[in-house]
């Protein structure tokens, strides 16, 4: 009689989760799945402990949040159940760095320069673009601040979305603003996270300048040098460390440019949703997608593929939220 009754209350207590999960979160949990097959196939290779401790907190932290909402309906609680998807897609991200160059074993910058030859017809765009254009301190200053807006750009328009957004019990994950967003976001990045399993890179910095040498010869102002110090120290770099120490500690998250990408996505559901704050993001987002290129952290190629990823994420988000949403309905029935 205790077993039945314990296994009513586990089913009760799973389809409470259910009920109140999102496309958002359930596609991140395939890809959770995903990087486990990976790490199967590739235990001999990968950090294994490391990526389960991780897959055990993006886990563990979907359950909690989502059977909160489910007992909830504060504002305070829609708020975070909103917005711990940030956090997920960034160690998510952080998992994806154990298995991209550890699977290969190698980078694979060299057939990414190529491809920019191919492409620009011999020319190094990074190098192209030091030698031809002058450097301004207060230019290299604006382009370093709009490239770390890369995670605050869709969250600008999350919170927008989010103050405006009528009652939660009426969310449509097909047409709500905020839920369209949150899931095209995460899964689009998840699709560039595909390519860094694919073709892991460090990037023109490392391939084609001195690391260390892009303080002197790309300066800025006030801000620009502790924001790369923060993205360094985002990448594993730290001071002191050599070139070559740098360069292979690096995060291998070149190809494609999810920078560009988010920042398309941003603006393009910007403008669909007619957020006020789209010319905001449009402006800062133009400056982003140059300074990836300009700021030596990507190939040409890379904001090629950004673009392309964004539009796949863009224009078949919402038939893969249609497919998820029916898989939900089956699984409560």
């Amino acid at each position: 009689m205790n077993t039945r009754t314990e296994q009513k209350r586990s089913a009760g207590f799973f389809q409470e989760i259910i009920r109140v999960i999102s496309p958002t979160e359930m596609v991140t949990f395939v890809f959770i799945i995903l990087m486990l097959i990976l790490t199967t196939f590739f235990h001999a290779f990968v950090d294994v402990p490391g990526i389960l401790i991780n897959s055990f907190i993006l886990l563990s932290a979907t359950v909690i949040i989502n059977y909160l909402r489910a007992k909830s309906d504060s504002k305070f609680i829609r708020a975070i159940h909103v917005f711990y998807v940030l956090l997920v897609v960034i160690l998510v991200f952080k998992t994806v760095e154990k298995l991209s160059f550890a699977i290969h074993g190698r980078d694979y910058d060299q057939w990414l320069i190529t491809i920019d030859h191919f492409l620009l017809g011999g020319i190094n765009p990074t190098v192209w673009l030091y030698q031809h254009v002058p450097v301004m301190p207060f230019f290299v200053e604006f382009l370093q601040i709009c490239y770390v807006m890369y995670y605050l750009l869709p969250v600008i328009l999350a919170v927008e979305f989010f103050m405006r957004r009528k009652r939660e019990h009426r969310i449509d994950h097909n047409t709500d603003e905020l839920e369209v967003l949150r899931f095209t976001i995460v899964y689009g990045l998840l699709l560039s996270y595909l390519g860094y399993f694919a073709l892991p890179g460090i990037g023109p910095r490392f391939t084609l300048h001195t690391f260390w040498n892009i303080s002197s010869e790309l300066p800025g102002i006030l801000l620009t040098e502790p924001l790369r110090w923060l993205i360094n120290l985002g990448e594993n770099i730290q001071a002191g460390m050599s070139n070559f120490e740098a360069a292979r500690v690096v995060t291998r998250d070149v190809f494609p440019s999810g920078h560009t990408e988010i920042t398309l996505l941003s603006i393009f559901l910007g403008f669909k949703f007619r957020a006020r704050t789209r010319w905001v993001v449009l402006f800062i987002g133009s400056g982003l997608i140059f300074s990836t290129v300009y700021l030596r952290y990507h190939y040409f190629i890379d904001v090629i593929a950004g673009t392309l990823v964004a539009l796949l994420a863009f224009y078949s988000a919402i038939p893969v939220i249609h497919y998820l949403l029916r898989l939900k309905k089956r699984i409560l029935c």
